[in-house]
């Protein structure tokens, strides 16, 4: 029989109120007003462009590694046999 141990007193703790995130709160529709400038556009333009690049460097890089990947296990498969 296991003896019963006394509770412990447990020590006030100060409740803490939730902190309000500055980052990534802000909520509802966006904070511009107007049409973009020219420069706004020609940047947005390029980010695209840039993005777009990047997602088909991307996809090349995938369909190689599957391309091997495929040609490594018929290559194991014949050999094996």
């Amino acid at each position: 029989m296991r003896p019963e141990t006394p509770e412990r007193e447990q020590p006030s703790r100060t409740v803490t109120t939730a902190r309000a995130t500055r980052y990534g709160s802000r909520g509802g529709t966006s904070r511009a007003v107007g049409a973009p400038s020219p420069s706004l556009e020609r940047a947005a333009a390029w980010e695209r462009g840039y993005v777009t690049k990047d997602f088909r460097r991307m996809a090349i890089v995938v369909v190689i590694a599957l391309a091997l990947l495929i040609a490594a296990g018929l290559i194991l498969n014949a050999l094996g046999r």
